[in-house]
């Protein structure tokens, strides 16, 4: 029973903070127990819409998601520790296979020491950042909101690396969106903006941090102290 709710919980606190870290204007968040949907009004990172599975059979869920009509092409994720097969089945494609994660603040302290990490908090610094990595690295409409930070590592005084930090209820800090450039991997940048970032929210109240790994990702955050909850499969439609 313990272990249920922990997963359930984890996986609540992602979805929500995939919501509010993607959300556009028309972006909404619905809720049907077993099977959570976000639909996102508009085309985000190839696909209108995203359904999250957990202890749900695939023929309950697909009478779901035909009942919620998604646009255009949408995502499918399953919290499963095993490869849940039969969606192949029924025409889904495995996208990529991610890790649910979960770190308690309360026992950790971190480094902030060793890199040039800080926090972006203008405007017009998010415009130049934005123009150096040639994407979108920052919302521009979401820079002042009070609950989501991002940060830039930077090396020689140019940005490298970005990553932001999203506080739900006030003691949930959800990672998001951490890269570092190709030629700059290997130097400890992800690592260091983490620690910057786990340190600032556990400063805000935050008392746990939950992500999605990916598989090049999950190295570094087993090292910096989070664990497994559950394996994600992405499909795509």
């Amino acid at each position: 029973m313990g272990e249920t709710t922990e997963i359930k919980a984890a996986i609540d606190y992602f979805v929500r903070g995939e919501f509010h870290c993607s959300r556009q204007p028309a972006t909404k968040l619905y809720d049907f127990n077993s099977v959570k949907h976000l639909a996102f009004g508009t085309k985000v990172a190839g696909r209108t819409d995203e359904f999250f599975v957990y202890n749900a059979g695939p023929d309950h869920v697909i009478e779901t998601i035909n009942k919620q009509e998604p646009k255009e092409d949408y995502w499918l994720t399953v919290y499963s520790d095993e490869k849940p097969d039969s969606y192949e089945l029924m025409g889904y494609s495995l996208k990529s296979t991610e890790y649910l994660m979960i770190l308690n603040l309360e026992s950790v302290s971190f480094d902030t020491e060793d890199k040039s990490i800080k926090r972006v908090k203008t405007e017009e610094e998010a415009r130049h950042i934005n123009h150096l990595f040639d994407k979108t690295v920052i919302d521009l409409g979401k820079i002042d909101n009070p609950n989501l930070h991002y940060y830039i590592g930077e090396e020689n005084g140019q940005p490298v690396s970005h990553g932001s930090y999203l506080l739900l209820d006030g003691k949930v800090c959800f990672l998001d969106n951490i890269f570092t450039s190709k030629d700059h991997r290997g130097k400890g940048m992800a690592n260091a903006l983490c620690q910057q970032m786990l340190h600032d929210a556990k400063q805000e109240g935050a008392v746990k941090s939950a992500l999605a790994s990916s598989q090049m990702g999950r190295s570094l955050y087993l090292k910096l102290g989070y664990r497994e909850v559950s394996k994600m499969w992405v499909f795509s439609k």
